[in-house]
C-alpha cells in the first residue's frame, strides 16, 4: 500500500490589497497550512505530492522551503500549472532545481516507481484555453499499475466517453475551490481537494479547507478528505432584498447553526445572533460581503477580535448587509 496528498488552488501570493481591512495576511495563513503537509508526510508514509495548479506565487522561491521540506522527508512533488500560473516557466526553473520535483510544463507521462503508480500531468493555459483539445490527444494506457491523471480543469473539460477509454484510475484536479464528494465521470472520480485559504474566497464562499490523501492498495485508488488545523473562513450575510413579510433572507457560511434560512428584520435579535454566531468561533475568520462603494470593499477578522473590539464590531456588523441584490 502506497499513499499521496494531493492539494491544489494554493494562490499563495503576497497581496498587497489596500481595499481589504484583514487582520491577518492570506499568505501567512497559507503558510501556517502548508507547513501541516510535513507531519503527514511524515506520519502517514506519503511517497507522493500532487499540486494541481494554481500555485500562484509572487516568487518562486516562496514555494521552495515547502517543496525542500516535503522532498527530504522522502515524498517526490509532482506540480501542474493552472490558468492562474503564468509565470510557469520561471517557477519550472526554480522548482526543479530540487531533487525529486518534477514540473509539468507540457504534458508528459511519469512512472513513480515508490508510489507503484504512473501520472500523467496536463498543465492549462489562461481562461483554460485549449485544454479539451489537449486532453483529446492523450494517448490511452492498458498498464498493469494504477495511474493518475494530475491536472486543473473544470470537469466540463473532460468528456466522459474520452475518460473511459484512458485507463486512468484517479483524476486529481484543481480548479474548484471547494471540496465536494467526487464527482465521476467515464466511471473515475473526479477529486478537487478545494483551496488551501484565501480571503478573497471567503468573500462570499467561505469554506472548510484541507488536503485529500489517496491510497493505492490491491483494491483500487481510494481517498480521504482531511481538513486543515487551525483557523478557517466564516461569513454570516443579512440580505433585505429578500424579505418574506417580516423576515429577511439569512445566509450563513461554514457556520452550523439551527436556522431555516431566514430571521426577523430586528436590529436586536440580528445583532444577538451575530454575537452569539461570534462566541462559537472566536478564533475564525469572518468574512463580510463585497461592498465596492466603499474605499474598504472588504473585512477579514477574528471572532475574538471582533468581540473585543465595540468598533470593529459596529463596522463588521452593518457591513454583514449585502449592499445590493448581486454582492457577493
Amino acid at each position: 500500500m502506497t499513499r499521496f496528498i494531493h492539494i491544489a488552488d494554493l494562490h499563495h501570493a503576497r497581496h498587497d490589497d489596500t481595499t481589504r481591512l484583514i487582520e491577518h495576511a492570506s499568505f501567512d495563513i497559507q503558510r501556517s497550512k502548508l507547513q501541516q503537509l510535513a507531519d503527514v508526510i511524515l506520519t502517514e508514509g506519503i511517497q507522493a505530492v500532487l499540486v494541481a495548479g494554481d500555485v500562484e506565487v509572487s516568487d518562486p522561491e516562496d514555494f521552495l522551503p515547502y517543496l525542500k521540506e516535503w522532498t527530504m522527508l522522502g515524498a517526490t512533488v509532482y506540480i501542474v500549472f493552472g490558468d492562474h500560473d503564468v509565470n510557469r516557466v520561471a517557477y519550472k526553473k526554480v522548482w526543479e532545481t530540487v531533487g525529486n520535483v518534477h514540473c509539468f510544463l507540457e504534458p508528459d507521462y511519469v512512472f513513480d516507481e515508490r508510489l507503484g503508480a504512473g501520472i500523467y500531468g496536463l498543465s492549462c493555459e489562461t481562461r483554460r484555453a485549449g485544454l479539451r483539445e489537449a486532453f483529446l490527444r492523450v494517448s490511452p494506457r492498458h498498464d498493469s499499475h494504477p495511474n493518475l491523471f494530475l491536472t486543473h480543469g473544470d470537469r466540463t473539460d473532460f468528456p466522459p466517453d474520452v475518460v473511459r477509454t484512458l485507463g486512468y484510475d484517479y483524476f486529481a484536479l484543481g480548479h474548484l475551490h471547494e471540496y465536494k464528494p467526487p464527482f465521476v465521470r467515464g466511471g473515475v472520480p473526479f477529486i478537487y481537494p478545494g483551496h488551501v485559504f484565501s480571503v478573497w474566497d471567503g468573500s462570499g464562499k467561505a469554506w472548510r479547507t484541507g488536503i485529500v490523501i489517496g491510497t493505492i492498495s490491491a483494491d483500487g485508488v481510494s481517498h480521504e478528505y482531511r481538513p486543515f488545523e487551525g483557523a478557517e473562513t466564516r461569513r454570516i450575510s443579512f440580505n433585505r432584498f429578500m424579505r418574506d413579510e417580516g423576515r429577511i433572507r439569512l445566509t450563513l457560511d461554514n457556520i452550523v447553526w439551527d436556522h431555516d434560512g431566514w430571521v426577523k428584520d430586528d436590529d436586536m435579535i440580528m445583532r444577538s445572533l451575530v454575537r452569539s454566531i461570534l462566541t462559537r468561533y472566536p478564533d475564525d475568520y469572518f468574512i463580510t460581503p463585497s461592498n465596492r462603494s466603499q474605499a474598504i470593499t472588504r473585512v477579514c477578522m477574528t471572532g475574538r477580535t471582533l468581540l473585543g473590539d465595540n468598533s470593529a464590531f459596529e463596522n463588521f456588523y452593518h457591513r454583514s448587509f449585502k449592499a445590493t441584490a448581486t454582492t457577493q
